[in-house]
């Protein structure tokens, strides 16, 4: 009775442990039970040794797996359950990536951000893998642009060594410094000898400025009242101009007396007249005296 006891615990114990083994597993390969997925499509043109049953990362996180791969005309066609949860923008990528070494390969999303959502119901375009023959390019590419800084920058030393070694430049640059040394006392001499002129001209240029200023500041009224008298000759000039506008405007309709006398001739007909008669008069007036009999009507 003991030993079937016993057989029983370790027949439960062994069941127990198969089915932590099981969840385990299924856990670690991505499945989840009751979750709510939506199936994929991705087109590779190679996808380095993906797998089916790989899982799929969002942005690092496990949230789905690859269910099916097929190979269609030329292109491998990639088939995943990805969580409900997961929404692909217009901007996503899809690529496939070794997160660690023993980890093997696993698809990996992108979603992004901008709007509108991507059209999953469509076979979505991937990102070709990077394997080990573009690492290889890549790091090629780097070696030769390495290369070629070290062999710039050793020109460079080279042509260095040369400017600094000749002699002529030597002295040049010798020459150059020493020359700047001098300039540099004699300025710093010249300014101590003049230290005294240089403050005293400070100083009035400091009193100078100050009385600029008080001269402005008791000057501001009238200058204010100026500028107001300036402003009320303008507002009379204008005045004054709008009536000599007016009168010449009532000198082209030909009103009033000017205006008939530039525009009608035969009141400047009868003006010449008149004044040659006046002229007549006064001629005679003068010759003969006021002898004659002068009628009007």
């Amino acid at each position: 009775m003991e030993s079937k006891r016993s057989e029983i615990k370790v027949g439960i114990a062994v069941l127990v442990s198969l089915v932590i083994l099981v969840v385990g597993v299924m856990w670690g390969k991505g499945f989840r039970l009751r979750s709510a997925r939506y199936g994929i499509e991705v087109i590779f043109d190679n996808v380095a040794g993906l797998e089916t049953g790989c899982n799929v990362l969002a942005n690092g996180v496990i949230k789905g797996r690859v269910t099916n791969i097929l190979l269609r005309e030329g292109h491998v066609m990639v088939r995943a359950a990805v969580d409900k949860n997961v929404m692909l923008y217009s901007d996503y990528r899809v690529t496939i990536e070794s997160p660690t070494v023993m980890a093997g390969k696993v698809l990996a999303l992108y979603p992004g951000s901008k709007l509108p959502p991507a059209d999953v119901s469509k076979p979505l375009r991937g990102e070709p893998p990077l394997g080990m023959g573009e690492a290889v390019t890549i790091f090629q590419n780097i070696s030769e642009d390495f290369s070629t800084a070290l062999h710039n920058l050793n020109t460079l030393m080279v042509n260095l060594n040369v400017i600094v070694g000749d002699t002529v430049n030597q002295r040049n640059v010798s020459g150059l410094l020493s020359d700047a040394g001098g300039a540099a006392r004699t300025t710093d001499q010249w300014l101590s000898e003049n230290r005294d002129e240089l403050t005293d001209i400070v100083t009035r240029l400091k009193t100078t400025l100050d009385a600029t200023e008080l001269l402005v500041h008791t000057t501001e009224a009238r200058l204010n009242a100026t500028l107001n008298g300036v402003d009320s000759t303008t507002a009379q000039i204008s005045a004054l101009t709008a009536s000599l506008r007016a009168i010449a405007d009532q000198i082209n309709r030909e009103d009033g007396t000017v205006g008939k006398l530039l525009r009608d001739d035969e009141l400047y007909v009868r003006l010449n007249r008149t004044l040659a008669e006046l002229d007549s008069l006064a001629k005679s007036v003068r010759t003969k005296g006021l002898r004659h009999r002068i009628t009007f009507f």
